[in-house]
């Protein structure tokens, strides 16, 4: 086998590893996430550059999501795999995905808002362009993905409830203490009372004895 043939089936076997690597990772990510959102990160303009691809990545990250770029081809397939309908047309452009591993609320509003931050005379819907999102099966258009970030996030419910536990133990703990709190006055009162009466009935006494 000539050097270039070899050079040449070498090259073919690396790219088919790497495409079969790229694959598993899209399908780990998929299987793992409890939501993602499709994106074009260059719009109609130059896209996103480094640092603001830097900045959405680190927003993200700390909503407990990740922003990976992906092949379109590859993305397809997979979505095709996994039984998902209607997803697959909107790989058609330089294409990133959202991965919402804990909370899909809070991932959806850091992308929302880092959305809103770069729009531009040249991008009036903002970067990266949101296509579409997959939850619990069902492909979701910008109206629902946007409604969704409108909504609290599961630390903003779980801190509201943790604020109404606490008021409604410290109102349940003052209607309890309440009978004991008007008994201490009422016998705070009566010795009062007592003492001013014995102080009274000795007054008398003592100008007896004098």
């Amino acid at each position: 086998m000539k050097t270039a043939t070899k050079r040449a089936v070498v090259s073919h076997k690396v790219a088919q590893a790497r495409k079969a690597e790229a694959l598993d990772k899209i399908r780990a990510e998929f299987g793992k996430a409890k939501m993602a959102i499709v994106t074009d990160y260059r719009g109609t303009d130059k896209g996103l550059n480094v640092k603001d691809m830097t900045i959405l990545r680190r927003k993200l990250r700390e909503a407990k999501a990740e922003y990976f770029v992906v092949k379109n081809t590859l993305a397809r397939k997979v979505v095709k795999e996994m039984g998902i309908h209607n997803l697959d047309q909107h790989f058609n452009h330089p294409t990133a995905i959202v991965f919402a591993y804990q909370d899909p609320v809070l991932a959806t509003k850091a992308l929302v808002d880092f959305v809103k931050e770069k729009k531009g005379p040249k991008n009036e819907q903002g970067l990266p362009v949101i296509k579409a999102g997959l939850m619990d099966g069902e492909v979701m258009d910008l109206a629902k993905i946007q409604a969704l970030a409108s909504l609290p996030s599961r630390e903003e419910i779980y801190g509201g409830l943790i604020g109404l536990l606490t008021t409604s133990a410290q109102s349940l703990l003052g209607l309890l203490n309440e009978p004991s709190r008007r008994m201490v006055t009422v016998l705070d009162q009566y010795s009062k009372k007592e003492g001013e009466a014995e102080a009274a009935a000795e007054e008398p006494a003592a100008e007896a004895a004098s």
